[in-house]
């Protein structure tokens, strides 16, 4: 992989925050070359949250693209609420997740078998959590199959004013969760900032009402 002397790395470092306070730290780099491509990514809290609370996922992904179409390969997840660790990988064929875990699954979550064609979580972030192209804004929408459950999210309503530039988007529950995490909600807006460059709309911040309040993710 990424034999090709047009492989590209990039790196991305957000601050994560919660009701305007800093709660931790998310990085991922995704290197990509013609054909193929490999991301990690590492969520972790810090400052005054680290010494309240444990939280950390740390994953990593392979896969093919053609394009901006991705296919995952494998997907490797290590998490740790606090309460729980849990380690969980999916291996795609022809575009079907396999799921290997050792958590039993929950009557309410889906059957990978039907989940063909949907995208890892690391990929989705990075499609999402991204600088984009002069003539692209706002067109991601993604399907993601975290393994249990269905998500999609979607962009749109590009707005410019001057260098300044938003995508509103949609953060959608569609199948896997159970009863109690649909009275939370199932569908949760939210918007991204970009500022315009000559090259680009680089990517600023994404802003959401989750659950716990207003959170967001600011790029450093």
């Amino acid at each position: 992989m990424f034999q090709s002397a047009q492989a590209e790395t990039t790196r991305m470092h957000f601050d994560v925050t919660i009701l305007g306070l800093k709660a931790g730290e998310l990085r991922y780099t995704l290197q990509k070359d013609d054909t193929s491509y490999a991301a990690s990514g590492l969520l972790y809290p810090t400052g005054l949250a680290a010494t309240m609370t444990t939280f950390l996922y740390d994953v990593t992904i392979t896969g093919t693209h053609k394009g901006s179409q991705y296919f995952p390969s494998r997907y490797s997840e290590k998490s740790d609420t606090g309460k729980r660790k849990e380690e969980r990988e999916i291996i795609y064929r022809s575009g079907v997740p396999n799921i290997r875990s050792a958590k039993l699954a929950k009557p309410h979550w889906l059957d990978p078998k039907t989940q063909k064609g949907t995208l890892d979580p690391m990929t989705a972030i990075f499609e999402i959590l991204r600088d984009v192209e002069h003539g692209k804004l706002c067109d991601q929408d993604v399907t993601l199959f975290d393994g249990a459950r269905r998500v999609r999210i979607a962009l749109s309503n590009p707005t410019e004013a001057g260098t300044r530039a938003t995508c509103d988007g949609v953060y959608s529950r569609e199948g896997g969760f159970s009863k109690n995490e649909l009275k939370q909600g199932k569908t949760f807006p939210f918007t991204i900032t970009y500022q315009k460059t000559d090259q680009n709309y680089y990517f600023q911040r994404f802003d959401v009402k989750s659950a716990r309040g207003r959170a967001a993710f600011v790029r450093r």
